[in-house]
């Protein structure tokens, strides 16, 4: 708080309207049912805090809805889901709790936590790049619409970002004032970081930089720093240890680092740097910023950034496959590209002019920013889009007239969107003969595909509860 109030009522002012504006932008299509772009990973996060809420809580032992196979192979009856520690979910159930279940208020807790990371990251950037960077990098975060997106998205990724953008400028404070209170609370937002997402181990070299730039060598016999380095992992690794109790609630992961062998290969650099960052995230404009900003002599940041740059260059060569499968996995690395952007964008402004026009730099500048946004909003506009209405008419309906405590089977590729639109538990997948599911209690189907073969013979077998054009149960 005091280095706010150092700023700078036009500062102050920037800075506020920055935040408005990346409150704002994220409300577009704020309501939008579970439905949208990586629905099956929303799902399944969003049915972890609903049951915390109608079973009741337990962090320690959370389920979700699925209670299939399909996530390793092995029976699932109790719903366990054994990913990261539900932080992120228990905070969605508490504001469930509050003002009711509804995907609505879930995506405002994700939006609420963004705008506090817009504001760290500018008071990171201002700490070593100036006000004019700072401004600028917090621009780009609260706008980029690949990151608007999915900070509007039921993730825990983005509290994760600002989990580690508190946990940096924490740090920072504690290596510059060794106060007790910023160790502590380096502490704490290195847990809340690493426990919502792991992968935040990647991105502690930056935290490493910070302690080596201050102690030098004599950094590896200050005792504080191995208490926090204890202090920070104790908490994932006692974690990891009791999830080994509840093996079919773990899924499989290792497909998600190099499956196929792709890794450096020619499929990996252009799905990574050709259709992610310069086509989906940061288009061609914010590309030439980066590099520009990259290849930029450092200033009194040193190798801060670059240590950074290097986390996100070590987490997307290692989680080679999972990268290139899912294009959610690249939002860890949104805050350093936008800091570099930023630098990109003010060596364009601030050309030496006896050797550049400037006009013209500027000029190239803006052009460079609108394609951002006219090329970014374009390529993410789909993933707002409800391609499947009709798995939202549908859950509507059997909730409403199957039981409450009836299980469901709701294929559907098994993505579990569909599934959690019936806020029952069941089957988002025919991995079994129906018979092994009325075995075991499961009597109830819903398709919204009524014209399959399959399913017309079922019908025809089988007693109707309802049936329209899109769906039948």
């Amino acid at each position: 708080m005091k280095t706010i109030s150092k700023l700078s009522n036009l500062s102050f002012l920037a800075i506020g309207l920055i935040l408005i504006i990346a409150f704002g932008v994220r409300l577009y299509k704020i309501d939008r049912p579970i439905a949208d772009w990586h629905s099956w990973r929303q799902a399944d996060t969003a049915s972890v805090a609903r049951n915390f809420v109608k079973e009741g809580f337990n962090p320690f032992v959370p389920t979700y809805d699925d209670m299939s196979t399909q996530a390793n192979g092995l029976d699932n009856p109790n719903r366990y889901r054994f990913v990261e520690f539900p932080i992120f979910n228990s905070a969605v159930a508490a504001v469930w709790t509050i003002w009711g279940v509804n995907e609505m208020y879930a995506r405002l807790t994700t939006v609420v936590i963004t705008v506090f990371s817009t504001l760290l990251l500018y008071l990171v950037v201002r700490r070593f790049s100036g006000e004019k960077i700072a401004l600028l990098a917090a621009f780009l975060f609260a706008t980029l619409p690949y990151n608007v997106f999915y900070s509007s998205t039921i993730l825990p990724a983005p509290l994760m970002v600002m989990g580690l953008l508190a946990l940096y400028w924490s740090f920072i404070n504690w290596m510059k004032t060794e106060k007790i209170i910023w160790a502590v609370a380096s502490v704490i937002f290195a847990n809340i970081a690493i426990l919502t997402w792991p992968i935040a181990l990647f991105f502690m070299l930056p935290i490493i930089y910070l302690a080596f730039n201050k102690y030098g060598l004599s950094a590896f016999t200050k005792v504080s720093l191995w208490i926090f380095a204890l202090l920070s992992i104790a908490p994932f690794i006692a974690w990891r240890v009791w999830m080994m109790r509840f093996p079919e609630g773990i899924p499989n992961f290792r497909f998600l680092i190099n499956e196929n062998g792709i890794r450096f290969k020619g499929a990996f650099f252009r799905w990574i740097i050709v259709e992610r960052l310069g086509k989906l995230i940061l288009t061609v404009g914010g590309f030439t910023f980066l590099v520009i900003g990259v290849i930029k002599k450092p200033g009194r940041e040193k190798l801060f950034y670059y240590a950074w740059l290097l986390s996100s260059v070590l987490y997307v060569t290692v989680f080679a496959s999972g990268n290139v499968r899912h294009d959610y996995y690249q939002v860890p690395l949104i805050p350093i590209f936008c800091i570099f952007m930023a630098i990109g964008i003010q060596t364009l402004l601030t050309l030496p002019s006896q050797y550049f026009n400037r006009a013209i730099g500027a000029t190239i500048a803006l052009v460079l920013l609108l394609t951002i946004y006219a090329f970014g909003f374009f390529e993410v506009r789909g993933f707002y889009w409800i391609n499947k209405p009709e798995i939202v008419e549908a859950g509507r309906a059997v909730d409403r007239l199957l039981p409450k405590d009836a299980t469901v089977i709701a294929p559907y590729n098994g993505d579990a969107a569909f599934l959690y639109q019936t806020n029952r538990h069941g089957y988002p997948i025919t991995d079994r003969p129906l018979e092994k599911f009325i075995e075991r209690g499961t009597k109830y189907l819903v398709s919204v595909d009524p014209n399959d073969a399959g399913i017309k013979n079922l019908a025809e077998d089988c007693k109707t509860i309802a049936k329209t054009e899109t769906y039948v149960i």
